[in-house]
């Protein structure tokens, strides 16, 4: 069942089906609000001014890229394209004024809405008229997104979503546990940007196991699997299976009041960070009249 309500001046859609209720805006197509049993187990803003005044990307679709680009800048077909840097000399989660804080435009299916986005050609650096979509829907205890993309021109498109979770119902989330299915990991620089692919074998990284995630993380693991991972709190259990190649996991220890630090954990399904510059790491060119479609899964269940 979905109904439609408000947020601000903004549309907001509620996805109930079973045992699990998922509120969706149109700002940003931001989830506001996930909930399991009756439980909260996303944070999230009381107010649009909230998402858009915060740094976070607390729940929003990204794009047009997921994570960082070196230098804000890649070359494509020979070309460079120079992009507005937000983090430093780099550009993070698509650029300043990107789709987290944008209006999306609706459409409701059967226990699931469609938001669509127009991204005009050269819209924060990138090329190509491009038409991005996510489609959220909820059968059971499982919540789905489909992220699709269509462009006019070759360009690079790696979109995610920006879910922090907390199942612990706001305790610290390093107490929670935590297994990804990833035998590699990237190691990063000071930016954190990607310097080589490295093994988790006697690690800190090593999370093949379910274990408390204990410490501060900004990484992105290599995933061996579609599922990417699971995360355990108390008896609250999520099962994260995904077509990405990788898994950024973030403990969120900058996340702003009124989330206290390591109050939440992101589990962002992605492609490697900067791969439009790294001919090693798998390609995230979305070349012309292609289709691009991944998809991610959360299943909740009580353990």
């Amino acid at each position: 069942m979905v109904t439609k309500s408000f947020f601000g001046t903004y549309e907001l859609y509620t996805i109930e089906a079973g045992e699990l209720s998922v509120s969706i805006t149109t700002l940003g197509a931001t989830v506001t609000g996930l909930r399991y049993r009756g439980k909260d187990c996303v944070p999230f803003y009381d107010s649009p001014e909230g998402y858009l005044g915060g740094t976070a990307y607390l729940g929003a679709a990204i794009g047009r890229y997921g994570n960082r680009i070196a230098g804000a800048r890649f070359s494509l077909n020979g070309k460079e394209y120079l992009l507005p840097a937000n983090e430093g000399a780099n550009q993070l989660h698509g650029g300043p004024d990107s789709y987290d804080r944008r209006p999306w435009t609706p459409e409701v299916l059967e226990d699931a809405v469609r938001f669509t986005l127009f991204s005009p050609d050269g819209d924060n650096g990138f090329p190509g008229n491009l038409t991005a979509a996510v489609t959220y829907s909820v059968q059971g205890s499982i919540l789905r997104l489909d992220f699709e993309g269509d462009s006019d021109a070759d360009t690079v498109y790696a979109p995610t979503s920006h879910m922090y979770f907390d199942l612990s119902g706001g305790e610290n989330c390093l107490a929670a546990s935590l297994c990804v299915n990833a035998s590699r990991y990237l190691e990063v620089d000071g930016a954190l940007i990607p310097t080589e692919v490295t093994p988790v074998e006697g690690t800190r990284f090593d999370f093949r196991a379910m274990r408390p995630i204990r410490e501060a993380y900004d990484h992105c693991f290599v995933l061996d699997g579609e599922t990417a991972c699971v995360l355990k709190d108390g008896n609250t259990q999520m099962t994260l299976t995904t077509d990405f190649p990788a898994l950024q996991v973030y403990t969120g220890e900058f996340l702003p009041e009124p989330f206290k630090a390591f109050g939440a954990v992101a589990l962002e399904p992605e492609a490697y960070p900067d791969s439009p510059n790294r001919p090693d790491f798998p390609d995230t060119t979305l070349r012309a009249g292609e289709h691009y479609h991944r998809w991610a899964e959360y299943r909740f269940e009580t353990v």
